[in-house]
């Protein structure tokens, strides 16, 4: 059973353990069931595909560098501030769920 994520793709964090330590990126995606993230510019490898040709004669493949998931844990979510901040939820007028800084207190 997957414990619950408190980040969701399109969310701005900040790296704070690792070689890529310090570093703010984008979350591509989210695997919640093995609690790992895809963020943008983080974790990058190698990956060796067959070179291929399209239609147009353009040539797709060969060594491309591409990001690594990483656990959820190892990141931390972005305040509209640019610090690290914990976040947490609130009930808004209408009864719904809005997520919010738990070092600001305003919405996310």
């Amino acid at each position: 059973m997957a414990k619950l994520l408190k980040l969701k793709k399109g969310d701005e964090v900040l790296v704070i353990a690792g070689k890529d330590k310090g570093v703010t990126g984008k979350i591509l995606e989210v695997d919640k069931a093995k609690s790992r993230v895809l963020v943008e510019g983080v974790a990058r490898v190698k990956r060796h595909t067959q070179e291929t040709s399209s239609d147009r004669g353009v040539k797709v493949g060969g060594i491309l560098t591409v990001e690594s998931a990483i656990h959820i844990s190892n990141v931390m979510l972005v305040d509209s501030d640019g610090k690290a901040t914990r976040s947490g939820t609130r009930k808004d007028e209408n009864g719904k769920n809005v997520r919010i800084s738990r070092r600001t207190g305003k919405d996310l």
